[in-house]
């Protein structure tokens, strides 16, 4: 198990998010400042061995719960989902004229994991993809992963964000055509948490023509082991070969596996320096090293 836990700067950029997730539910400044109250007093008394992610899906509950609000981001999930089937066909067009289909749908699946909302509210989805094009991976196990996917029989995504699992779709799409046989999972939540994909969205971008659409059996950030359901366990580790989008993945997979591959961008200083690279550095990277 990876050394993750909540570190100080965690509890600022919860608070943070905290604040993001208010004002997606009200715009009224003295409920704003009694929700930061309740969410400082909530953490008084928190178990700090814990992920970031864990500590952040908590909150989001609490937000949720105190301003009886279910799914706050529904409607930019919604609008990003859209926004991404547009770029579709000329994504599409990218991957297809490329010497390296599936490269080329690995990187644009790493540009979509800079939609996330609960981060970062101002996106030019069209700039990132450009840019990551442009300048690649900081860090690529790539090679390997050609190699595991030529000898699985069975493929997890475990996705992260709403609208960046169009970029997913395309990066399967190519895993599908050089394994047509392979057996694909895609795992969403539950219920909501955050702007992270639920099975609704992952239907409304067919990703459901892709593969089976499992669900973690929780409504938390990331798979943590004991808020997932058994089956979501089972399926986790019954899988040949998983690729796991964002940092939630990321920082709550706790189970050894021998085929686990990280996809995204660094979004914090924690993170790009467990990682070894710098600050919204792209990354794909076999978790053999953290086992």
């Amino acid at each position: 198990m990876r050394n993750l836990k909540a570190k100080p700067a965690c509890l600022v950029c919860s608070l943070n998010q905290v604040l993001a997730v208010t004002k997606r539910i009200t715009t009224d400044p003295e409920k704003e400042k009694s929700m930061l109250n309740k969410a400082m007093r909530f953490l008084l008394d928190y178990n700090w061995n814990i992920t970031p992610a864990e500590m952040a899906g908590d909150l989001f509950r609490l937000v949720c719960r105190e301003l009886d609000s279910h799914d706050p981001y529904r409607k930019e999930m919604d609008y990003y989902n859209r926004q991404g089937l547009k770029l579709y066909p000329q994504l599409q067009k990218i991957i297809a004229g490329s010497d390296d289909r599936l490269h080329i749908a690995l990187l644009t699946a790493v540009a979509g994991n800079q939609i996330d909302l609960g981060i970062i509210s101002d996106i030019n989805i069209e700039d990132t993809i450009t840019g990551v094009l442009r300048d690649g991976l900081a860090y690529s196990d790539y090679a390997d992963f050609r190699k595991d996917l030529g000898k699985t029989d069975s493929f997890l995504c475990l996705l992260d964000n709403a609208g960046e699992i169009v970029f997913d779709r395309l990066f399967l799409e190519e895993i599908k055509k050089i394994r047509p046989d392979l057996k694909i999972k895609i795992a969403v939540k539950k219920e909501p948490a955050a702007n992270d994909a639920l099975r609704k969205d992952a239907l409304q971008v067919g990703l459901d023509r892709v593969g089976e659409i499992i669900d973690t059996g929780c409504g938390d950030l990331g798979v943590p082991k004991s808020r997932c359901s058994r089956e979501f366990q089972s399926a986790f580790q019954q899988a040949g070969l998983i690729v796991a989008k964002g940092h939630a993945n990321f920082e709550t997979i706790e189970e050894s596996h021998p085929a686990v591959y990280v996809l995204l961008r660094a979004k914090c200083p924690i993170v790009a320096d467990i990682l070894g690279v710098q600050v919204m550095d792209s990354v794909f990277k076999k978790l053999k090293d953290y086992k």
